[in-house]
């Protein structure tokens, strides 16, 4: 069992926070008069020559955060002058997570990362590149950020992930005159709502349109899969979590990772369940349910069957195992050892609908190449 529970290890936990773990019962609008059409924690609302960004909610209960961004202090009306100021286009910034970083690939502004925590999750090679020229300037390799190397960078703004046991460090930089901008997009339950957070990342590099039209093409792209779907009558029943820390771990039924499962035209096996997190499971209700499962999504940190067989030897009688349908995005690595999965997904979620549709239906696509998924190796 000890076996069992370091094989698993920090990935699987990574996971289960960034991905699953959701506190928030909001749901994916759509129409909104501020042009976010999925997004339940964001709106954008032009005031003049100024945006109005708010952020709803960017940790369980934390409430709201108002900023403005314009071009021009000076000329900010009364009614603004109480919210944090971001002066755009901002050309130098510090992002605090992997999954801020696609944006700026996507809207052609990585030049403008000047500093970023844990550089060793990276997994892009562009950005790889640039910390490797000292572009890119390391501030921190623990849970916080190195004060005295991101004031030296004097950033315009910094985007942060907060879980918020981060406040009073973040508060520190806001009194020395650097902007925090909360990022909530890992609050979504909505694939498409997570990926519509680049339209943040273009009010502030002036590039709104830009962002506006990678996001429709993601949307188009996402949708056509889920319209696929629509006449599927015969659709594979999914099982996705594994065991850490002495517990198995499963999304709950409507949590973001389950509904990139039934968009791809999967029926997950707990789709009853009402949980919008991961959700612990009894070792014996796990005996009952996998075995019915066609597909195993995601089994932890165990990257071979080999592996999996011995670390749980049950598995051999599960019909995922014996027809070779166990499935990771753990093997899909940048140079650096960071998962790709980690770092793209959440803004390209047409790419992970792409490898499930595929892994769901593969006579629909004999031809398919996985941007993230792999087969569990033998």
């Amino acid at each position: 069992m000890k076996k069992w529970k370091i094989l698993f290890g920090t990935v699987f936990l990574i996971f289960i926070f960034l991905f699953s773990c959701k506190n928030s019962t909001r749901e994916a609008v759509t129409g909104k008069s501020n042009g976010i059409e999925y997004a339940s924690h964001l709106k954008l609302d032009k005031a003049g020559d100024y945006t109005i960004i708010e952020v709803m909610e960017p940790w369980a209960k934390a409430g709201n955060y108002k900023y403005v961004a314009g071009k021009n202090k000076k000329k900010l009306p009364d009614s603004l002058k109480q919210y944090p100021f971001i002066q755009v286009p901002v050309n130098n910034l510090v992002v605090t997570s992997t999954t801020h970083l696609p944006a700026l690939s996507l809207l052609g502004e990585e030049d403008k990362l000047k500093g970023f925590p844990n550089t060793k999750y990276i997994s892009s090679d562009t950005f790889m590149e640039k910390l490797r020229k000292n572009q890119i300037k390391e501030i921190g390799n623990g849970a916080g950020l190195n004060t005295e190397e991101t004031l030296l960078l004097k950033p315009d703004v910094i985007v942060a992930f907060s879980s918020g046991r981060d406040q009073k460090q973040y508060e520190f930089f806001e009194k020395h005159g650097i902007p925090v901008l909360y990022n909530a997009d890992w609050m979504e339950s909505s694939p498409l709502g997570r990926a519509e957070w680049i339209k943040l990342f273009g009010v502030l590099f002036g590039k709104e349109k830009k962002a506006q039209q990678k996001f429709d093409e993601i949307a188009e792209n996402y949708n056509l899969i889920k319209e696929k779907i629509q006449s599927i009558k015969e659709k594979p029943l999914v099982f996705q979590g594994g065991f850490f820390a002495g517990k198995w771990y499963v999304p709950g039924g409507k949590s973001y990772a389950v509904q990139l499962i039934k968009d791809a035209g999967g029926r997950y096996i707990w789709e009853e369940d009402t949980h919008n997190g991961s959700i612990p499971v009894s070792y014996e209700n796990v005996l009952i349910k996998l075995p019915q499962a066609d597909i195993w999504l995601n089994p932890g940190s165990i990257l071979s069957k080999t592996a999996l067989k011995q670390a749980f030897p049950e598995v051999i009688k599960m019909k995922s195992y014996r027809k070779d349908q166990i499935y990771t995005y753990a093997l899909m690595k940048g140079k650096n050892g960071g998962l790709i999965y980690f770092e793209e997904s959440a803004a390209r979620p047409d790419k992970v609908l792409r490898d499930l549709y595929h892994i769901f239906y593969p006579e629909e696509t004999p031809d398919y190449h996985f941007h993230y998924y792999s087969i569990l190796l033998p």
